[in-house]
């Protein structure tokens, strides 16, 4: 049996441990914050030499970005890597670090073969769909028969017109 003459040290301890549990929480919550990115990146997709139109409203995220008291699920988690909004089908919206060009692809519904030629800035890169997406990467992806592809390559999306897109976005900034 506890003597009351301890208790003063018993309501020390309590506090300390629930001082130390509040702190720790809160570093967890920082640390998830931090975690949350919001950044642009640019791209087309040709098919057998046709320019993909990605605009139509079956490739965008209807739902507002960051919308308060908003529980996320699993689901929300993965679109938030990347996606498309306000009609803009050529700028992708990444919401979460580590996300990569299969993400977008994804949910998207959009099949992209792995065979596929992919140029970042310009520059060829290799199993692209596994390349993450970096804020401003301007990307062009070839499947199939190709004519021109230094014009291609010359009309990427620039990041001109990705900070465009940033300055009117309607539902994330």
């Amino acid at each position: 049996m506890l003597k009351l003459k301890n208790w003063p040290i018993l309501l020390i301890i309590l506090l300390v441990i629930l001082t130390a549990i509040l702190f720790w929480n809160k570093g967890k919550t920082n640390q998830i914050e931090q975690e949350e990115v919001h950044y642009h990146a640019g791209f087309q997709v040709y098919i057998d030499d046709k320019l993909q139109d990605f605009s139509d409203v079956k490739f965008m995220h209807i739902m507002p970005c960051g919308v308060e008291g908003h529980e996320e699920i699993e689901e929300d988690e993965q679109i938030e890597k990347a996606h498309l909004h306000d009609g803009v089908g050529d700028v992708v919206h990444v919401h979460r670090n580590g996300a990569t060009w299969e993400d977008l692809f994804t949910n998207i519904n959009f099949p992209i073969s792995e065979e596929s030629m992919a140029y970042i800035n310009n520059q060829s890169v290799e199993n692209f769909l596994s390349y993450p997406i970096n804020s401003y990467d301007s990307v062009v992806i070839i499947q199939g028969e190709i004519s021109d592809l230094n014009k291609k390559l010359e009309s990427a999306v620039t990041r001109e017109h990705m900070i465009e897109i940033e300055g009117m976005s309607e539902t994330c900034g």
